[in-house]
């Protein structure tokens, strides 16, 4: 035989193996490897990175696994590689890295495949899988570079009888859908949030995702299930998820439904917290005290203390001040409006000049026990000035409990003076 036609068998054998594999499935050639784990790679989508062995990155600020921002290593943008263990054929375990790894004694490596295959392969595997197995699979699947899943996750996320984590996983991964997709992937979420005979967690997970959709394409429906649904579960959370949204129309809803009075005490107390939490302004701000005088319910009440306590600054420790102060109010407004000052950033005189001008027993008895929470000289120095001239039995003995933990010599001293009186 001639050197050419030596060479000519050989590309063509080569050509005949390469032939055999390509035509194989990526789930045939993992249910054909020997080893009890398998592990293949495949292009990371824009964004994602990690060290190959501990964290993966999904973008600034995201990282999944132990992550040191003390570490020199690079974050390496690929690939994602995926480690299988097999039992019976069946995945029992997955383990996901992105960047340059070594394969493990006892892997058989199955080298690079396309994502799309990858992502196939992988969400088939969710669809079956039980336990932690389906939502590793899924995140898996969504590092992969220009996969299209949207209709896969919304079958896996609308099956009803697969394990709850990974329905929620799959409803996850619709968060960044395609933006030719995003009506549909609204519509079907919230045909899952609405069904009153699914899972709550799954429910839930659909109405958290509808916010985080691009382009605020699900604010509106949850505004209108929030707007239509006053007295249900699902209006009650779909106020929830809007209050953790900085969308101008989530903020602007918010602000209107503060100043309603037709809705159930919990409702409104949701949308306050919402309003005066994470993108509060100084208008917000003013609105949310404006509200408490007109509120009647507990839970709205403390919601309007709970956010002007957590803005903190002179103006919000002013006004809490004032209804301290105000004598006219329920005793049990005050003693809360003053367990908020104390949170609010409130000075430790401030506090102090509080005690001597009420008569108030309980909101004194209040103050005893912030006075010792402080723990500062100033604070102690008070409380031991009210153990030896309080005049309230009962004041006077909260205040020397509370210095009787106090291992200063100096205030051992003033208590043994004060007991033997």
């Amino acid at each position: 035989m001639t050197k050419l036609r030596v060479a000519t068998a050989t590309v063509l054998a080569l050509l005949a193996v390469n032939s055999v594999s390509g035509a194989q499935t990526l789930a045939s050639r993992i249910a054909s490897a020997s080893d009890r784990s398998v592990q293949f790679s495949y292009k990371a989508r824009p964004g994602v990175c990690g060290d190959g062995r501990t964290y993966i990155s999904t973008g600034p600020g995201n990282f999944y696994g132990f992550y040191s921002s003390s570490s020199t290593e690079q974050c390496q943008t690929g690939p994602v590689r995926v480690v299988l263990d097999l039992a019976d054929r069946n995945v029992v375990a997955l383990r996901m890295y992105v960047g340059v790894g070594t394969v493990d004694a006892g892997v058989t490596d199955l080298g690079t495949v396309a994502p799309a295959e990858a992502a196939d392969y992988l969400l088939t595997v969710a669809a079956r899988a039980d336990g932690r197995v389906g939502r590793d699979a899924i995140s898996a699947a969504l590092l992969g570079d220009s996969v299209e899943v949207t209709s896969r996750l919304l079958d896996i996320g609308r099956d009803q009888t697969r394990p709850l984590e990974t329905r929620r996983a799959a409803l996850w991964g619709l968060a960044k859908s395609d933006s030719r997709q995003l009506d549909r992937v609204g519509a079907a979420l919230l045909q899952i949030a609405t069904n009153e005979n699914d899972a709550q967690q799954v429910r839930t997970q659909a109405l958290s995702v509808l916010s985080r959709l691009d382009h605020g394409a699900g604010i509106p429906s949850l505004v209108q299930l929030a707007n239509s649904n006053t007295t249900s579960w699902v209006g009650r959370e779909s106020m929830r998820v809007l209050a953790n949204s900085g969308d101008p129309r989530a903020r602007q809803f918010l602000r209107s439904t503060v100043q309603r009075t037709d809705l159930p005490d919990e409702l409104l107390a949701v949308a306050i917290r919402g309003l005066g939490r994470n993108y509060v302004t100084g208008q917000d701000a003013n609105l949310i005290r404006s509200q408490y005088p007109r509120l009647t319910g507990d839970r709205s009440r403390d919601a309007v203390l709970a956010s002007v306590a957590d803005l903190g600054g002179t103006e919000n420790v002013q006004w809490l001040m004032g209804i301290v102060r105000d004598d006219k109010q329920p005793p049990e407004n005050r003693r809360r409006a003053l367990e908020y000052l104390s949170r609010s950033g409130a000075t430790t005189p401030t506090l102090l000049a509080l005690y001597d001008p009420t008569q108030d027993t309980q909101l004194r008895s209040t103050l005893i026990g912030i006075y010792s929470r402080l723990a500062d000289k100033a604070a102690t120095d008070k409380l031991v000035w009210i153990a030896r001239n309080e005049q309230n039995y009962q004041l006077k003995r909260r205040a020397i409990s509370a210095l009787s933990r106090n291992s200063d010599p100096a205030i051992r001293q003033a208590l043994q003076d004060i007991v033997e009186r």
